[in-house]
Formats: structure tokens, C-alpha cells, sequence
């Protein structure tokens, strides 16, 4: 299953991260997007087992004083 993970935070900390999923062998892309409103924001397209599993997985990451959303990526 592929999930989609924005991370939204006051500096950059997406980049700084995907190291962590690269080395578990789930990720698929990551990038930063442009800022907006709500700061700096980024994102990793990963893929595991479950929600659950990608849950697990980005609470592994120190990520503090930032918003994350954890979306399922439909596949057609």
C-alpha cells in the first residue's frame, strides 16, 4: 500500500528525514514544497503493509513542532 506523508512544520524537515525511510527500503519519493501559510512543508511517498505500519514508521522520526498528515495514494 502507498501512503503520501506531508509534514508541515516551521523549517525545512522533510529532506532532512527521508534518510530514515530510504535505509528501511519504503520510500518512494520526498521533496519539499514551496511555502505557504503554515510554513515549510514537504512530503515522502512511501510504501509498507499497512496504515498502521506507516503510522509506526513516521513516529520513529523525531519530527518536533510539526503537523502530519498520513494519506492512502489510490492505485489504478
Amino acid at each position: 500500500m502507498r501512503f503520501m506523508v506531508f509534514v508541515r512544520s516551521p523549517g525545512s524537515l522533510a529532506a532532512r528525514h527521508r534518510d530514515a525511510l530510504l535505509r528501511a527500503g519504503v520510500l518512494l519519493d520526498a521533496g519539499d514544497l514551496v511555502p505557504g501559510a503554515c510554513g515549510v512543508s514537504g512530503f515522502w511517498l512511501i510504501d509498507v503493509r499497512s496504515h498502521e505500519e506507516a503510522v509506526e514508521r513516521v513516529r520513529r522520526i523525531p519530527l518536533p513542532a510539526c503537523v502530519v498528515e498520513i494519506r492512502q495514494v489510490a492505485v489504478v
